[in-house]
C-alpha cells in the first residue's frame, strides 16, 4: 500500500529524531572534551599563580627580618607574623591541587621544610635584634644560613613552575585541537541539521498543502462555536436581567404604587379628620419619592446597557484613584482611612473611563462604608498582568460578608446583608453590571469580621 504524504512526514521526522539523537550525543561528547581540557589550562595556571604566591611570601618574609635588623623599626615586621599562617595555607591548596603528580608532592614536602626554617630564622633574627641589639643580629645573619634557606625555596618553586609551564604548554595544545575539532564537527552538524530542515520543511509543506481545507473548516466550525456560546452567555445574561426587572416590577414598584391607591382611597373619606388627612398625604408622598427613586435607579441600570458603544480610551488607574481620594477627601479624613496602590506591574487598560471609575469608586465607597470600628480601615488595591489579562483586585479589613449563607444573593438588586450603614443594595449590582458589560468577571472572597477581597479580570 503507498503510504501517505502524512506517513512520509511521521517516518522522516522519526528519522530526523534519531539522527539528532545521536548527533546530539556526539557534540555533547566533544564539547565535554573540550570543557575538560580549558579546566586543566585553568588548573594548570592555577598551579603557577599559586607558586608565586608562595614564593613572593618567602620574599616578603626575608625582606621584613633584614629590613627590621637594619633600622629596628617594628612596621617592617607587620608581614613577617601573618604569613606564617598564610604560606603554609597556600602550601596545603597548591598540594591538593598536584595530588595527582608524586614529583610535585615531593617538591612541596621539602619546600614546606624549608619554609619553616626560613620562618624560624627570621623569627630568631629578630629576637636577638630586640634582646642583644644589632651587632648580634648581623653576626647570626653572617653564616649566610637564611640566604641557603631562601635559595632553596626559589629553586624548588623554580622547578615546580618549570614542570607546570611544561604541562600548559602540553594541555593548551589539546585545549587547541579540542577547539579546532569542535569548531569542525559543530559545522558538520549544522549543515547536516540545515539539509534535514529543508527535506523537512518541504514534506511538511506538501502535508500542510493537502490539510489546509481541513483546517479551514475546522475554524470555521470553531468560530459558530464562538459564536454560539457568546450567543448563550449573552441570552443567559438577558435572562437575568429580565428577572431582576420582574423582580423590580413584581414587588418594588407594586410595593409603593399599592400604597399610594390605598392611601388614595382613604382620602375620599368624608368624616376623615385634617390631621389623618395629613398623615395619609405625608405617606403618599413617601411613597412617590420610593417610586421615584426605583425609576431613577432603572434609568441607571439601562444607561449602563445603553452606554457601551461610547468610546474607549486609555485609563490610569493611579489618576482614577487619586481622583476619587480626593472626591471622598472629607470620608479619608473624618474616619482615618488608608488606601494603599500597587499598579507597578500594570497601570493603564484601554475601556470606557466613567464604567471603571464607577467600579473603583463603588468598591472603595463599601469598603469605608461597612469598615470594622475597632481597628483603622485599610484599602489595597492592586493590578496584575497574569496570561493577557488584566487583574484588579479590591481588598479591605472591613466586616466581612458570610458568603455561605449570602454568596448567591451578593449582586443582587435591592440586596443588603448589613444594616449597620445606610444603602439601597444597587451599589455592587451596579459594579457587576459594569464589569460584565466591559467583558470581564468578578468574584469575591470573604468572612465575617475578616475583610473581602473583590477580584476583576478583564480579557486584553
Amino acid at each position: 500500500m503507498k503510504a501517505s504524504i502524512r506517513q512520509k512526514l511521521l517516518l522522516f521526522s522519526l528519522i530526523i529524531l534519531a539522527s539528532n539523537g545521536i548527533l546530539g550525543y556526539a557534540v555533547f561528547k566533544s564539547n565535554r572534551k573540550l570543557l575538560d581540557a580549558e579546566e586543566w589550562v585553568r588548573h594548570t595556571e592555577h598551579v603557577i599563580y599559586q607558586s608565586g604566591n608562595i614564593l613572593s611570601t618567602a620574599k616578603d618574609i626575608e625582606t621584613a627580618s633584614r629590613g627590621f635588623v637594619i633600622t629596628n623599626d617594628s612596621t617592617f615586621l607587620e608581614p613577617l607574623y601573618p604569613a606564617e599562617k598564610t604560606v603554609f595555607t597556600n602550601i596545603g591548596q597548591l598540594r591538593q591541587l598536584t595530588h595527582d603528580n608524586p614529583r610535585q608532592q615531593r617538591r612541596l614536602d621539602s619546600l614546606q621544610v624549608y619554609m619553616r626554617k626560613l620562618l624560624n630564622f627570621s623569627f630568631k633574627t629578630v629576637e636577638l635584634r630586640n634582646k642583644q641589639g644589632l651587632a648580634s643580629a648581623i653576626a647570626y645573619t653572617s653564616g649566610k644560613e637564611g640566604k641557603y634557606y631562601a635559595d632553596r625555596i626559589r629553586q624548588i618553586t623554580y622547578d615546580i613552575q618549570k614542570t607546570e609551564n611544561s604541562l600548559l604548554r602540553l594541555r593548551k595544545q589539546t585545549n587547541e585541537r579540542s577547539r579546532n575539532a569542535y569548531s569542525l564537527f559543530s559545522r558538520i552538524v549544522f549543515i547536516s541539521m540545515v539539509c534535514f530542515t529543508i527535506l523537512l520543511l518541504i514534506l511538511t509543506d506538501r502535508y500542510l498543502l493537502q490539510s489546509k481545507e481541513k483546517e479551514e473548516r475546522t475554524v470555521e466550525l470553531a468560530v459558530a462555536n464562538e459564536e454560539r456560546t457568546k450567543m448563550v452567555s449573552d441570552l443567559m445574561l438577558r435572562n437575568i436581567d429580565l428577572e431582576q426587572f420582574a423582580y423590580i416590577i413584581s414587588h418594588n414598584l407594586r410595593a409603593p404604587v399599592a400604597n399610594i391607591i390605598g392611601a388614595a382611597s382613604v382620602l375620599v373619606d368624608p368624616e376623615l379628620s385634617i390631621e389623618d388627612k395629613e398623615i395619609v398625604v405625608n405617606g403618599i408622598n413617601i411613597s412617590v419619592m420610593r417610586l421615584d427613586d426605583i425609576v431613577k435607579d432603572l434609568n441607571r441600570i439601562l444607561q449602563v446597557k445603553g452606554d457601551i458603544n461610547e468610546t474607549k480610551e486609555i485609563v490610569h488607574f493611579s489618576t482614577l484613584v487619586r481622583e476619587i481620594k480626593s472626591s471622598i477627601q472629607n470620608l479619608v479624613d473624618k474616619y482615618n482611612i488608608e488606601i494603599k496602590h500597587d499598579f507597578s506591574e500594570i497601570n493603564e487598560f484601554l475601556t470606557l473611563r466613567g464604567y471603571l471609575y464607577s467600579i473603583f469608586y463603588n468598591l472603595i465607597s463599601n469598603s469605608i462604608k461597612y469598615r470594622r470600628q475597632d481597628v483603622p480601615c485599610i484599602i489595597e488595591i492592586k493590578s496584575r498582568l497574569v496570561k493577557n489579562k488584566l487583574e484588579l483586585t479590591f481588598k479591605d479589613n472591613g466586616t466581612g460578608i458570610d458568603l455561605e449563607k449570602s454568596g448567591d444573593l451578593l449582586f443582587g438588586l435591592y440586596k443588603r446583608f448589613n444594616n449597620s450603614a445606610e444603602g439601597k443594595g444597587l451599589g455592587l449590582f451596579m459594579v457587576k453590571t459594569q464589569v460584565e458589560a466591559l467583558g470581564g468577571k468578578i468574584n469575591v472572597k470573604s468572612k465575617e469580621n475578616e475583610g473581602a477581597e473583590f477580584k476583576i479580570v478583564f480579557e486584553i
